[in-house]
């Protein structure tokens, strides 16, 4: 019965933050300043604080120029509510939900920023990577969980190390705006761990989950458009390889194989 509530009131919340979450798509790359409405898509015109109904909200039109306003809200409602419902399956009613429902939320509004625009803003990144690890101190401490601490430090360095080293060795594949997030993912992966070995063993499944799925996407995106090489963003293949990491952390701390 509590699984039942917890995946309703997580679908609620989901529902509810998801065209704040919207907001923040919106605006974040152009530094324009967060309103309690959402934008058409073509003239940018202001929708009202009726554009704000989580997924039914698409069927709305824009008043200034009749375009449809677009499905990149409704996307957003719906992948925050997964999010969310998948990370209330990891860690039920635990204290650890808040701060990883924090980083859910923020990894949906990075996906569809990178995948409209191919940027993570460091409007987003840095201060998530700065209150991620306020976070993550103030948990650990409040719920002595010390050797946390560390690990989460070791999973930004050696997720943060590997990405950076590709950007180094291939720039045009791997942007400074992966090496960022890789940071901020590195910290809340290395978190479930108090082992450092374990640490480590959970970000290279990441690492290896994330290069899969965005070579594979790749692939498929330049089949279908019949392009040679082109440029995929890799941001959103760092958060979903991240979440699933996350969501599956006990099987694979218990050795079961992916």
């Amino acid at each position: 019965m509590t699984t039942v509530v917890l995946a309703v009131a997580l679908i609620a919340l989901g529902l509810v933050a998801g065209p704040f979450v919207g907001i923040v798509v919106d605006r974040a790359v152009d530094r324009i300043r967060l309103e309690p409405q959402h934008r058409c898509s073509a003239c940018q015109t202001g929708l009202g604080s009726r554009s704000l109904r989580p997924v039914l909200s698409w069927t709305d039109h824009c008043p200034s120029c009749a375009n449809h306003k677009g499905v990149r809200y409704p996307l957003v409602d719906v992948g925050t509510v997964v999010v969310f419902a998948a990370l209330g399956l990891r860690f039920g009613w635990s204290p650890m939900l808040v701060p990883y429902l924090a980083l859910g939320a923020v990894l949906v509004a990075l996906s569809a920023i990178d995948i409209e625009t191919h940027l993570l803003p460091n409007v987003i990144v840095w201060p998530s990577i700065v209150v991620g690890l306020f976070l993550i101190l103030v948990f650990s401490g409040e719920f002595d969980y010390i050797d946390g601490i560390n690990s989460a430090l070791l999973g930004a360095a050696v997720f943060g190390g590997f990405i950076g080293l590709a950007h180094v060795v291939h720039e045009q594949g791997m942007g400074r705006g992966d090496v960022k997030l890789a940071l901020l993912l590195g910290l809340f992966v290395g978190w479930l761990q108090p082992d450092l070995i374990d640490t480590t063993r959970l970000v290279f499944w990441t690492i290896l989950l994330a290069l899969t799925g965005g070579g594979i996407l790749g692939l498929a995106y330049n089949l279908v458009r019949g392009r040679g090489r082109a440029e995929i963003p890799f941001g959103p293949a760092l958060a979903v390889a991240s979440l699933v990491i996350v969501v599956v952390s006990p099987a694979i701390a218990a050795g079961v194989a992916i």
